[in-house]
């Protein structure tokens, strides 16, 4: 087992240490476990409003949290919170009661725990990594600095034009039909192809409930933009997107001028993305509608190829509408 470090990283860690080189700082490390090695990608800073002490230290964990999504959201890789660094005084390179706490806290994140590395000035420069396991368990292990260790798709972004898409048509509405012309597919119409495949669930009162709306607002903004594209690209609907205080609405204007609405929000309890489409609730994943629509499409096309083929009759156009 060893950790990873990308360039960036490491120089996060350097940077954070020189700007509070007269007391302890710390920092957050975003990344994956993979194939027995830990890959720090990003080392967030302690935040603002951190308490900075000589021999005490404090993250400012509101400041974290939100920078941590919205970093992660950048990357392809699903990269999470894997561990954390912090400077102690002095050679003291063993963890305190105090880190025991906080480390306990991140080793239950994963069932493959989670890294943790002191760095001490004494009077170099120099880390020392752990492994956290749990129960609370410490193994030192080495570490190696350099991008060229990482594989590619840990350090792939994604594609801006996804984004682009979604912003370039939440601000020009010149694209968005009358209500009158009629929509090369209807949202009714696809969503009742596939509504049979979906997966229901039960919700009760407290799957509503968040602190934190804005953090999972975001989440659901990202996880939408796929089935957003695909049904505004693909199936040239004109929707609308609406966002509430903790949920997101897709709404669309058919063309009898009837409105049909579907609701997305974040269950903490479940830990899912749930979704409202009539009087059910369902589960929901990222490219849900558009990979089941797709789905369906090549059925259809191949029992209707069959069907053709057995009573002798020849297609005579070639193109099937979506």
């Amino acid at each position: 087992m060893q950790i990873v470090i990308s360039n960036r990283a490491y120089m996060a860690i350097i940077s954070e240490t020189s700007e509070n080189i007269r007391t302890e700082t710390g920092g957050i490390f975003l990344g994956c476990f993979e194939n027995g090695s830990w890959y720090v990608i990003e080392a967030i800073d302690p935040g603002p409003k951190s308490v900075f002490q000589a021999a005490y230290f404090e993250y400012d964990r509101k400041y974290t949290e939100h920078l941590i999504n919205k970093i992660a959201r950048m990357y392809k890789a699903n990269l999470t919170l894997i561990g954390l660094w912090h400077r102690h005084p002095g050679s003291f390179d063993e963890f305190s009661s105090t880190d025991d706490g906080t480390n306990s806290d991140y080793a239950k994140l994963s069932p493959n725990g989670a890294i943790s590395i002191l760095v001490n000035i004494d009077p170099k420069f120099r880390l020392t990594p752990y492994h956290v396991a749990w129960p609370l368990r410490y193994t030192r292990i080495t570490y190696k600095v350099g991008d060229n260790l990482i594989p590619a798709h840990l350090v792939q972004l994604k594609e801006a034009e996804k984004s682009l898409t979604y912003i370039n048509g939440y601000a020009d509405k010149s694209h968005i039909k009358s209500p009158s012309e009629k929509s090369k597919a209807d949202f009714v119409r696809l969503l009742d192809r596939i509504r049979g495949r979906f997966q229901p669930v039960e919700m009760t009162k407290d799957d509503y409930i968040t602190e934190e709306s804005e953090k999972h607002r975001d989440t659901l903004i990202d996880s939408l933009l796929d089935d957003i594209t695909y049904f505004s690209e693909t199936c040239r609907l004109a929707l609308k997107v609406e966002q509430n205080k903790d949920s997101i609405c897709l709404s669309h204007r058919g063309v009898d001028s009837t409105i049909t609405k579907v609701f997305f929000s974040y269950s903490v309890p479940k830990e899912q993305i749930i979704f409202s489409y009539g009087d059910t609730s369902y589960l929901y994943e990222p490219s849900l509608f558009s990979e089941l629509l797709a789905d369906n499409s090549k059925a259809e096309i191949s029992f209707k190829s069959g069907l053709m083929h057995a009573l002798g009759i020849e297609k005579e156009n070639p193109e099937e509408e979506v």
